[in-house]
């Protein structure tokens, strides 16, 4: 049977997809045969994969590039019976700008940490000095 068979009798099969760019953006088309109408399927995205799964269907798609999922869109072409899904790829420069603000963040944690070690130093010495006072 092809992959994009019709279901039948609970069979579950990996509908055909296609991945094709278009500038900055990734597009994954999704035949999908059998499937009547979009609320039927769901969708999960991740940076670097894809996974649908609706009746008779199952696709988990590794996408080849990273990609912006909390940007995505989603196309159920009901003639077609084509899902089109479009995700903008993380650019140089985002993943740049990733890596920067991680660092940033790092550099801050790192100088909470060593504050916090600094004032808890700070309160231990006073506690010995009063303690040497009471005594």
């Amino acid at each position: 049977a092809s992959r994009a068979c019709r279901a039948f009798m609970g069979t579950i099969v990996a509908p055909d997809a296609t991945t094709r760019t278009e500038g900055d953006l990734l597009l994954v088309s999704i035949s999908l045969p059998s499937l009547r109408k979009a609320g039927e399927l769901d969708l999960q995205l991740a940076p670097d994969r894809l996974e649908l799964t609706a009746p008779g269907y199952h696709l988990v798609q590794p996408l080849a590039q990273r990609v912006r999922d909390s940007e995505a869109t989603a196309k159920f072409d009901k003639k077609k019976r084509v899902l089109t899904v479009t995700l903008p790829i993380v650019s140089l420069d985002d993943s740049n700008a990733a890596a920067a603000a991680a660092e940033v963040e790092a550099a801050e944690a790192a100088k909470a940490a060593s504050d916090a070690h600094l004032l808890r130093a700070e309160k231990e010495e006073e506690a010995a000095e009063a303690a040497a006072r009471a005594a």
